[in-house]
């Protein structure tokens, strides 16, 4: 991870808290996600908001697999975001955002879009 507070970077995402208090995700792709991935984003999403509950945007990239055990630890990440907005690019990754969002939905606020300025408009209401 870097050094920056407002940032942090992992071989396999980078996160950062946005100035509008909205927390953005961006996951490299063609890359598998697994168990230890999931709970290094959840770690950092924490450390970068202090723990509050924050609105968080999710660019999940083409994944080549996520593993069982990474999406119970994003589904429990929940706990940490008061909303998320999924921005999805291809049918696949629309089709892997709605199984995600149905397990999510019951925890926050969850949101599947085909961009970014979209995504942020709808997370805003959930800002503090």
């Amino acid at each position: 991870m870097s050094g920056d507070s407002s940032e942090m970077a992992h071989p396999k995402f980078r996160i950062w808290l946005r100035p509008d208090g909205i927390a953005q995700c961006v996951w490299a792709s063609g890359v598998a996600t697994t168990l230890e991935d999931a709970i290094a984003s959840t770690s950092a999403l924490v450390e970068l908001t202090g723990g509050r509950r924050v609105p968080l945007l999710v660019e999940p990239g083409e994944a080549a697999t996520q593993d069982r055990a990474a999406r119970l630890e994003f589904a429990r990440q929940a706990e940490n975001v008061s909303a998320l907005a999924l921005i999805v690019h291809s049918p696949l990754s629309r089709i892997m955002g709605n199984l995600f969002a149905n397990v999510h939905q019951a925890v926050a606020p969850t949101q599947l879009f085909d961009d970014e300025d979209s995504a942020v408009a709808w997370l805003k209401q959930f800002t503090a």
